[in-house]
């Protein structure tokens, strides 16, 4: 299918500053007079709340029933959101799309070719970019801002026995995530950008990958208007 708009996705584990950079490349492309809208997982009228406030519940199901979940969650985003606004040609941008469902379930054990059917008629990115940390770096993030007290059962990755340590198993957890992302990333030609660097230097290697599609919607900055 055959949009006027253009589908950006920012792919990566939590806390890799994906939401931040989203948001960073959102306000740049509505200063070059971009009309932007924001995605992303568990946003959805239908599904998205219930997502969020049944999140340890919604983990403890099995690999199907959470992705038959998420799937149903994007698609109401498609229907609603993504289809009508790429069909007026704004840029949607994604912080997360269908890679990391599929990701998690896969290390999970799930039938990725299954999970794929699930979003055979969802539109292909115009560009996908996969944001990238260690996970000690992910960590370290977190207790600086105080976020690791809600690390949950899931997201250590505590319901695959990986360690009796939740910080542990979360460690490797998330090297597991890594390998997964980066497979993901090589298949699809997908550029790779480490948030080790300063925000702005991040900032600048996402634009520099999302320039070159958005080029012919862009309109220049006077000096004026800076």
């Amino acid at each position: 299918m055959s949009y006027e708009g253009k589908l950006i996705v920012i792919e990566g584990p939590d806390n890799v500053g994906r939401s931040m950079h989203a948001r960073l490349l959102s306000e740049r492309l509505k200063a070059h007079g971009v009309a932007v809208s924001i995605v992303g997982l568990a946003r959805s009228d239908l599904l998205g709340d219930l997502i969020k406030k049944s999140s340890s519940d919604l983990h403890q199901l099995n690999w199907r029933t959470r992705a038959l979940l998420y799937a149903t969650d994007l698609h109401d985003q498609f229907i609603h959101k993504i289809d009508p606004l790429l069909s007026a040609g704004f840029v949607i941008i994604a912080d997360r799309y269908t890679a990391t469902p599929m990701i998690r379930e896969k290390i999970r054990g799930g039938d990725v070719e299954w999970i794929g059917g699930l979003y055979k008629t969802m539109p292909e990115p115009d560009v996908t970019i996969i944001l990238q940390a260690g996970g000690r770096r992910l960590l370290n993030r977190m207790m600086n801002n105080d976020s690791i007290t809600k690390l949950n059962h899931y997201e250590a990755g505590a319901d695959l026995a990986l360690s009796p340590s939740i910080t542990r198993s979360f460690l490797k957890y998330q090297k597991l995530l890594r390998h997964a992302f980066l497979e993901y990333a090589n298949i699809g030609a997908h550029p790779i950008i480490h948030t080790r660097d300063s925000v702005d230097s991040v900032h600048s290697s996402v634009w520099s990958h999302v320039k070159p599609t958005v080029a012919g919607m862009l309109q220049t900055i006077k000096k004026q208007d800076l």
